[in-house]
């Protein structure tokens, strides 16, 4: 890896922190094979034509060989793009520092790396540090699922209107990830597990992309894992083909309602049976989920949409608990304040170690299910409150 010989300053986004910190920045080697890369190291690849971020730039994934025969595919988070406003509100490392609108990243620029904590991060401490891992970005806003353009008319009063010039946006998630995936298939042959995870809206491509990647990987069993995943919308079945041209149910077998998480664990569950292990880690009362949920139904975070989404989700994780094949989750109010809002993303930040429910830590809770095979629920209590 390359050292930068000053240090700089490092907005922590994919971390889902406000922080600012300052870092020596790393950047990544770059390589075209997993065995040209360095094991327990993270090299960056860059991927052809038609893998293209959502600002035109060359697509890149990161990737780090393990000592061990077990495959992570991790899925990024890359918030959402579906109108004129959250266009033109891109997160950006001036938006990061002074605030903005921070809807979706539009690229993942080379020190992200340097924000992998939790289960991607290097440390041995990480249960998953010797695993083969790989960090698939979403940079178009469209759930790794996109497959069009949206050319978005100004909206009376924003700061576009008054012209003639529509906004452009470029969903280009299923071309981005499929090209992942293949490098993937390319270079990993007969993983003996394969866990396919995210966190945030990466959760929900997470939980999308497994079916691909199951059929693919056929004699591992498989492990799927969404944190800070659940999102609800009346108004996104209308944004995934219409606006992302998506083409959901052609491409993945089912349909998408207001409430895709649950959606795709259905499917995921039914398709493969006791092959599949699903893991679930939320917190109660997630504002920046809930936010998003709201911003969908043209509505904004209040104390009432906030109470409506922790109902919401408490109600779908009840339904799912009654499916034959289960998720495992861990439910928790670490960290609430005094509105009882919870964090946003605990598995990539030092949450992962920090976050306790029932007397287990996340990764504790994660690790036993994964890598013990002793997989449980913690929180189950909160359901019922």
């Amino acid at each position: 890896m390359v050292l930068f010989s000053v240090v700089a300053v490092i907005v922590l986004v994919a971390a889902g922190l406000t922080v600012v910190e300052a870092l020596v920045i790393i950047r990544p080697p770059a390589v075209s094979s997993l065995a040209a890369a360095k094991t327990g190291q993270w090299s960056s690849v860059a991927l052809p034509q038609p893998a293209e971020n959502g600002d035109g730039s060359a697509y890149n994934i990161y990737v780090k060989p393990g000592s061990s025969t077990n495959l992570m595919v991790f899925f990024g988070d890359g918030g959402m793009n579906w109108n004129e406003a959250t266009a033109i509100q891109p997160v950006t490392l001036p938006s990061s520092i002074f605030g903005g609108g921070n809807f979706y990243t539009p690229n993942v620029p080379f020190y992200v790396v340097n924000t992998f904590g939790g289960m991607l991060s290097t440390e041995q401490r990480n249960p998953f540090s010797d695993w083969t891992s790989v960090y698939i970005p979403t940079t178009t806003g469209d759930l790794g699922i996109g497959d069009g353009s949206a050319h978005f008319l100004p909206e009376t009063g924003s700061s576009t209107s008054g012209g003639d010039d529509s906004v452009t946006a470029r969903f280009n998630g299923y071309n981005n990830t499929n090209a992942a995936l293949n490098w993937v298939y390319a270079n990993v042959s007969n993983p003996a597990k394969v866990l396919v995870a995210g966190s945030g809206t990466g959760g929900l491509t997470a939980a999308f992309w497994l079916s691909k990647i199951g059929d693919h990987f056929t004699d591992a069993p498989l492990y799927e894992y969404s944190d800070s995943a659940y999102y609800a919308a009346t108004q996104l079945p209308y944004t995934v083909d219409p606006v992302w041209g998506a083409r959901f149910e052609g491409r993945f077998g089912y349909q998408l309602t207001r409430n895709p998480l649950k959606d795709a664990v259905t499917f995921n569950t039914a398709r493969y049976g006791d092959r599949l292990t699903t893991l679930i880690s939320q917190t109660l009362l997630d504002k920046t989920n809930a936010a998003f949920s709201a911003d969908l139904d043209d509505g904004g975070y209040s104390a009432q949409t906030g109470a409506d989404w922790n109902y919401g989700l408490k109600q779908t994780l009840r339904s799912l608990q009654g499916a034959a094949q289960p998720p495992n989750i861990f439910l928790t109010d670490f960290g609430a304040d005094e509105h009882g809002e919870t964090p946003h993303i605990l598995a990539t930040n030092p949450r992962f170690w920090a976050a306790t429910q029932d007397g287990v830590t996340l990764d504790q809770w994660l690790s036993g299910a994964v890598i013990d095979g002793h997989p449980q629920s913690a929180g189950a209590e909160l359901l019922t409150q």
